[in-house]
């Protein structure tokens, strides 16, 4: 038997000890829930890296900064493109935007869910 088999027959029989009444109530529920929580605190699978551009871009949004300003900054000669670049770029900046807010609160929703099961 593997260490890392141990470890998990261990937490297993922690888990029976100090939450029989729960399992016993829902046993499916408990398992859904006891690895939903396990998965947040191993490593995330593989997927696509933030980019620091719309890191550094949030934070100057943050600050106050309108889009024109960020877009001045991070976007080299913006003021001499042509309108139709530089509404293209506006917006692609504001969908990377949207979709990483958008992004944040749909994992804060499921953390919220996750609070409040614990708290039941």
């Amino acid at each position: 038997m593997s260490r890392l088999e141990q470890a998990v027959r261990k937490f297993a029989t922690q888990l029976r000890s100090d939450f029989g009444n729960e399992i016993t109530r829902d046993p499916a529920s408990f398992k859904k829930h006891v690895l939903r929580l396990l998965r947040r605190q191993l490593p995330p699978r593989p997927g696509r890296p933030n980019d620091p551009r719309i890191d550094a871009a949030l934070i100057m949004v943050s600050q106050g900064k309108s889009l024109k300003q960020v877009l001045r900054s991070q976007v080299p000669g913006f003021d001499q493109m042509d309108t139709y670049s530089r509404y293209l770029a506006e917006k692609g900046l504001r969908t990377a935007i949207a979709r990483r807010c958008r992004s944040r609160r749909k994992r804060g929703a499921d953390q919220q869910k996750i609070n409040r099961e614990t708290a039941a």
